[in-house]
């Protein structure tokens, strides 16, 4: 398999096992969002999946961005 990506290869496969365990996959409005978990009702946007172009200018889903999610996400 060739993988073709300007991201470092730690964070495409993550050594520390419990920090690729905290990440989670949110669907959003014309994407997707990787989130790890900061806090029991907060995410930290890690990175944007999207093919449309405007959602990378969304600045809530800029990486490093803090989510407030609510208890219903488990």
């Amino acid at each position: 398999m060739i993988l073709y990506t300007m991201m470092p290869e730690e964070l495409i496969f993550p050594h520390d096992h419990e920090s690729f365990n905290k990440q989670k996959t949110l669907e959003v409005e014309g994407g997707l969002l990787v989130v790890e978990q900061v806090n029991p009702n907060e995410y930290q946007v890690v990175r944007l999946i999207s093919s449309d172009p405007a959602q990378y200018m969304n600045q809530k889903y800029s990486p490093g961005n803090v989510i407030n999610v609510g208890p219903q996400l488990s």
